[in-house]
């Protein structure tokens, strides 16, 4: 398990020069610690000697292993960690699997360790993980009709687990569309349940009549199951019925005005997803169970108890981070610039929130390519709500942003940090945070001021957090 605070102080300058930069890191480390796949698994996951044999205890539920086998298949950016942690915790009980994920650890398509690991595309599916597919329906032909499979699902799953009814291609650029049309990511989820043969609980299906429980780290705000990666073992539920497909089309249509009218056809026309298969003899549907390992609500909560450990006053900051991100930066920006009295909390202050917010990058243009994230922005929409005359050299105020994946959109930074001075500092290089906004080049702007926060691939999705601290 990483020392994340020590590699945040390591590998940030931002960090390591603030003279609250171990607090800080300290925060951010507790909530990656509470999200750990491994650590999860480790908690959710007991093999038990009963009178009858031996037995695994997942979540709530204990199955009885005699006569059958124990099975890994999944997908996600935290599900090889999730394997392993399998692989250790029930030994010679895994008779195999495959996961396809985004960063590998381990070595790619080795059967020595029961577990094969392929490589998968992300955040748009494309050939590797179309390979990867094809190889996982192959292997699960051999899963027997008593078996267990235990499936670790995490953020990320939908890209990299992926076989669409529609060609490759025209699927791409539907994805890319919505994507760069801030369109939610739970609408984007709903329309990959009907258009892809793994959604839906397409997962689940391939191993009828075997019982299925879905392992889930959950990257979607409102920790839906069906919504988690698309559900690939979550077969179809209310969300999924026709009534509740036109409100989804009608919500989207002002986004797909200028997408190609076969495509809008497509999405208009799309099916409906299909009920769990049922056994022809006994009419009784197949055995599927979902345990929510960790969500980002576990982050927060672990951040907010670290904070107060350190002598901060902290809370947990209601709603949850939505809707654009600039707008969600300037409103903490003014939440730490004004303290609300109606917040709990006494100076010095952490205010701990999360969720998912989206960037709009509009209709495509010659203009320079946007670089940044949904965290780096909120943090550059930030800067001049918290720019202040303190003549101190850090000011009063600090907010640091960070994807628990450790990548912000298509960059190798999680996040930034901002501080009371981060606006004057950038003037003396010539930096105006209202102008990179508009041109969505946040990340030029934090690199200049060497105030990105970089952790690499930290093995876990849990959506994004902002940590805001007013010193004073």
């Amino acid at each position: 398990m990483v020392n994340w605070r020590e590699h945040l102080l390591t590998h940030n300058r931002a960090l390591s020069r603030h003279p609250h930069g171990r607090d800080i890191a300290a925060i951010a480390a507790a909530a990656l610690d509470a999200v750990d796949p491994g650590a999860c698994i480790r908690h959710h996951v007991h093999l038990l000697t009963t009178p009858a044999g031996p037995a695994v205890v997942v979540g709530e539920s204990v199955f009885e292993l005699r006569g059958r086998k124990i099975w890994i298949f999944g997908a996600g950016k935290a599900s090889e960690a999730m394997a392993m942690a399998l692989r250790e915790r029930l030994g010679h009980h895994v008779a195999g699997g495959l996961i396809i994920g985004k960063h590998l650890v381990g070595p790619a398509d080795d059967e020595r360790t029961g577990v094969i690991l392929l490589p998968g595309d992300h955040p748009i599916p494309g050939p590797q993980s179309a390979a990867a597919g094809t190889r996982l329906r192959a292997m699960a032909a051999r899963v027997g009709p008593r078996d267990l499979v235990l499936c670790p699902i995490s953020g990320g799953a939908s890209a990299l687990l992926s076989e669409p009814t529609l060609a490759p291609q025209d699927w791409a650029t539907i994805l890319e569309h919505l994507i760069a049309r801030d369109v939610p990511i739970q609408m984007i989820n709903r329309l990959r349940r009907r258009l892809d043969r793994f959604k839906a609980g397409g997962l689940a299906r391939l191993f009828a009549p075997a019982t299925v429980i879905g392992l889930i780290i959950s990257d979607v705000i409102g920790d839906e199951p069906a919504l988690i990666g698309s559900g690939p073992t979550v077969y179809a539920d209310a969300g999924d019925d026709e009534q509740a497909h036109g409100e989804l089309m009608s919500a989207l249509a002002p986004k797909l005005s200028t997408l190609a009218p076969p495509l809008r056809r497509i999405l208009l026309t799309a099916p409906t997803p299909e009920p769990a298969p049922r056994d022809p003899v006994s009419d009784r549907a197949q055995q599927v169970h979902q345990v929510l390992l960790a969500r980002n609500g576990d982050a927060r909560e672990a951040a907010c108890r670290c904070a107060r450990d350190l002598g901060w006053d902290a809370v947990v900051l209601l709603p949850a981070l939505s809707g654009q991100a600039a707008d969600e930066g300037r409103r903490l920006a003014t939440i730490l610039r004004e303290m609300p009295p109606d917040l709990p909390v006494q100076v010095p202050a952490c205010l701990v929130t999360g969720g998912e917010t989206t960037v709009d990058l509009g209709e495509p243009s010659s203009a320079a390519r946007p670089v940044g994230g949904r965290n780096l922005e909120l943090a550059l929409a930030a800067v001049e709500g918290l720019a202040a005359q303190d003549p101190t050299p850090w000011g009063d105020a600090a907010l640091l942003t960070l994807a628990t994946d450790g990548e912000d959109g298509p960059t190798d930074a999680a996040g930034a940090l901002v501080t009371a001075q981060t606006r004057a500092r950038a003037h003396a290089l010539g930096l105006d945070a209202q102008q990179a906004l508009r041109t969505h080049q946040s990340y030029a702007y934090f690199d200049a001021l060497d105030d990105l926060i970089k952790t690499g691939p930290t093995g876990t999705n849990v959506c994004d957090l902002s940590l805001c601290f007013r010193l004073r």
